[in-house]
């Protein structure tokens, strides 16, 4: 079976440009984000009572992908703001960790979590809140990671080349 690497980082931190580096690299299925597409589906972000389906629904995509990964006779799938995101997210804007067991039971399933620091220039977007969010974002994940120290985390900093190195490098040798 093909193996799951799951980005996350707060907003405008490199993860769907790094998706996209290592589905060429590896080569790899990837997993767009979901949150993103819902977004801009629905027009809005999604409610507190919304957010488990929309967490649910990007983890179904992660086992859709592994599968047709597996089927195509390909070695991995990488997870653009995989589901641990959505519960982040949960956290920083409804005050809610009732998302994060389940979350945290799924992204132990990855093979690596990559951690996308914040050292990437902020670009504005319709979608995201700005730098002060991200900064939340990365607290949040900050704590999680500290909490649970057998998560198969990997930081990941600089320009994308190098972050997409440093993923094939420590990922592919475990």
């Amino acid at each position: 079976m093909p193996e799951l690497i799951s980005l996350v980082g707060g907003e405008c931190t490199g993860k769907s440009t790094l998706a996209d580096a290592l589905g060429r690299r590896l080569p790899a299925i990837v997993v767009s984000e979901f949150l993103r597409e819902w977004v801009e589906r629905s027009g809005r972000v999604p409610l507190p009572a919304e957010q488990a389906a929309v967490m649910a629904e990007h983890r179904d995509a992660e086992v859709r992908a592994l599968q047709q990964a597996d089927r195509s006779g390909l070695d991995w799938t990488v997870s653009d703001s995989g589901p641990l995101m959505t519960a982040v997210y949960s956290i920083q804007y409804y005050d809610d960790d009732s998302l994060l067991p389940q979350a945290l039971e799924w992204t132990a399933l990855s093979n690596t979590v990559v951690w996308c620091q914040d050292d990437f220039p902020w670009h504005p977007d319709p979608q995201r809140d700005g730098s002060h969010a991200r900064k939340t974002s990365q607290q949040i994940l900050a704590s999680i990671f500290a909490e649970n120290p057998g998560l198969p985390m990997l930081r990941v900093r600089g320009p994308v080349h190098e972050r997409a190195e440093t993923v094939l490098r420590d990922t592919i040798s475990r």
